[in-house]
């Protein structure tokens, strides 16, 4: 297990008083990264191939090396020291400049690749988009990992800059210097109860809510931590004043069971309203005034624009088809 060339962010290591970089075995940081990606010793020892002695062994040495326990035992597994979640920043940065590196002008093969992806994305972008992205890799690329995390809009273009995200998808606008494709437009629509005293039928049977309705009835407001304005409010305009907010929730799957037996009712991308109404509980309409199109973007930073890896992952987010 050799690691190529690694000499940057080294500053964590240096300053470290117990640690010597000259001597450092380099060899270790890609267990810890394992370990702190796994939150186990035997869930790193299977994805590095290594034994589970092998891997305690290394985990021993790097905390003889930094004085420090680095992982602790709990009940949702091993969980990082403050120590260990400050070193996990530079040898996250590292790994993804020498992976980004050594990928650089190699043909990228999807069904050989063990790659691992980390995505930044609400839980709307999660419903619309994560089913498609892993019947694609079940078909052609099972050895590729995904890591998805969520994160507020301010940190989006500190995770993409260091290399901690490779993707952020979502309704959002981030700095130019940063590239971005748009890969989805979608309406939005009125989620409520199937039972909802409001809900009306069309002439031609469709189901229906009066804009009037719409304004009386109390509202959940869903506001995911990365998600950019609330086109809801811009497109009521004067009007938004007389919209009730009933509940405010950071996420989009809990509607079901929140508003199933309510007159509550949510507005929200048409993308992912048909899992949301699968349950049976709710009902889809068309809102009943104009809404600005919910625009999905993919970013990432400009230096994995050539990587093949990375570009083919776009590809599948690109050419979604929802």
């Amino acid at each position: 297990m050799i690691l190529i060339g690694f000499h940057i962010h080294e500053e964590y290591i240096e300053s470290s008083p117990m640690v010597n970089l000259r001597t450092f075995d380099l060899n270790l940081l890609r267990i810890f990264e394992a370990i702190n990606r796994d939150g186990s010793v035997s869930k790193a020892a299977d994805h590095l191939g290594l034994s589970q002695p092998a891997v305690s062994n290394a985990l021993n040495r790097l905390r003889r090396q930094f004085d420090d326990p680095l992982f602790v035992r709990t009940q949702r597994g091993m969980e990082p020291t403050p120590k260990a979640e400050q070193l996990a920043l530079a040898v996250d940065r590292g790994m993804t400049t020498i992976r980004a590196g050594l990928s650089a002008g190699v043909d990228f093969d999807p069904a050989r690749s063990e790659r691992r992806f980390t995505l930044l994305m609400t839980d709307v972008g999660e419903i619309s988009f994560l089913p498609i992205l892993l019947s694609e890799l079940r078909r052609r690329a099972p050895g590729i990992d995904i890591n998805v995390v969520e994160s507020g809009l301010a940190g989006y273009e500190e995770l993409l800059e260091n290399g901690m995200a490779d993707l952020a998808i979502g309704r959002i606008r981030l700095a130019d210097t940063l590239s971005s494709e748009l890969i989805h437009t979608s309406p939005f629509v009125v989620l409520l109860s199937r039972t909802h005293p409001r809900l009306g039928t069309a002439p031609d049977g469709r189901l229906t809510l009066s804009y009037a309705d719409y304004l009386a009835a109390p509202h959940v407001l869903v506001q995911p931590r990365g998600a950019s304005g609330d086109p809801i409010r811009e497109a009521l305009g004067e009007d938004a004043a007389k919209r009730r907010i009933g509940l405010s929730i950071p996420h989009a799957t809990v509607l079901p069971m929140i508003i199933g037996d309510t007159e509550l009712i949510a507005t929200v991308p048409a993308v992912c309203a048909q899992n949301l109404i699968a349950s049976g509980k709710l009902a889809q309409v068309d809102a009943p005034f104009p809404i600005e199109p919910n625009f999905v973007y993919q970013w990432w930073h400009k230096r994995n624009t050539p990587d093949p890896g990375h570009r083919w992952l776009r590809s599948i987010f690109a050419g979604a088809g929802i």
